[in-house]
């Protein structure tokens, strides 16, 4: 169990310790509002400033509290790459002491998702290499194998395996650090 404060309420994450593979549930605490003020769930919907007094305290200037969504910065190949259908590939730290951890997730949003690996090849160019499932369940013949070039904010995949062709990405946002 984890206790985690979001929002002004208190959230509580239940596993299940048994040998059951159920994922965890999250459960607001009773009599606590799951927004607060300027939180919205509708994503469209712009969040209202929230005023208050300047950093120096002068009396008649007001500034806003709440942050502007950060424009990436990045330039590694860490980092989410969105291309112009939407499907978004993110691509992690290399981890190259742990070959079998999951560093790429390729999702189009609707319920197709490939998980697996980047990694520079014996030639020194990077390659992935994912597995795929719609909708959760396995799909072999979609896996996929592929080339990545990367210039600037641009992520270029050349499919080997799985689909053809080529992919081209914008950088959409830096990956959050560990």
């Amino acid at each position: 169990m984890a206790l985690a404060l979001v929002g002004g309420g208190v959230w509580f994450v239940l596993g299940d310790r048994g040998g059951d593979a159920k994922a965890p549930t999250a459960q607001g605490s009773p009599g606590v509002s799951e927004t607060g003020p300027g939180v919205t769930d509708d994503p469209t919907k712009p969040e209202p400033l929230v005023e208050g007094p300047s950093a120096e305290g002068s009396a008649g200037e007001e500034s806003s509290s709440v942050p502007e969504l950060p424009t990436p910065t990045g330039t590694g190949l860490q980092a989410v790459w969105r291309a112009p259908d939407s499907t978004m590939l993110a691509l992690g730290d290399a981890y190259e002491d742990e070959p079998r951890r999951v560093n790429a997730v390729l999702s189009d949003g609707n319920g197709f998702e490939c998980k697996g690996r980047w990694q520079k090849d014996d030639g020194g160019g990077l390659v992935v290499a994912l597995l795929c499932e719609q909708d959760g369940t396995k799909v072999e013949d979609k896996d996929r194998l592929g080339e990545i070039e990367q210039s600037g904010d641009t992520l270029t995949v050349t499919w080997k395996k799985g689909t053809t062709g080529t992919e081209s990405f914008e950088r959409f946002r830096d990956m959050d650090p560990a």
